[in-house]
């Protein structure tokens, strides 16, 4: 599911930002280090002493996002977030599926019954 901007908070930029600082700009699940703010692939690649080719394969993957743990964005607590690349974060979020789902369904009016 696309990012809907409107259910974060205004000031998320730089709650990701500081995240990403924090995690020293290496994914928290996998290790991957990733480009920082305005760095060029090039420049990417010198800094890690890494063949280009390699990198522009998949450029993408070298991405860092913030996580939600508990996919809820206006949650924005530090324990509840988490630096990944992309491809973590994209598996992060497959397994939850039926879950932002239903978040989702729930902040649209869907009611719920008691369990």
């Amino acid at each position: 599911m696309p990012m809907d901007r409107r259910l974060y908070p205004t000031n998320w930029n730089e709650i990701a930002r500081q995240i990403k600082q924090e995690a020293n700009w290496l994914c928290q699940e996998c290790g991957r280090e990733c480009r920082r703010p305005g760095e060029t692939l090039i420049e990417f690649c010198k800094r890690r002493n890494q063949p280009w080719d390699e990198v522009i394969e998949h450029p993408k993957r070298f991405v860092l996002t913030v996580a939600h743990l508990d996919h809820v964005p206006a949650n924005c607590d530090a324990s509840n977030l988490k630096a990944l690349c992309s491809g973590c974060h994209c598996r992060y979020d497959l397994k939850a599926m039926p879950l932002k789902k239903r978040l989702k369904r729930e902040r649209l009016g869907q009611l719920t019954l008691p369990v």
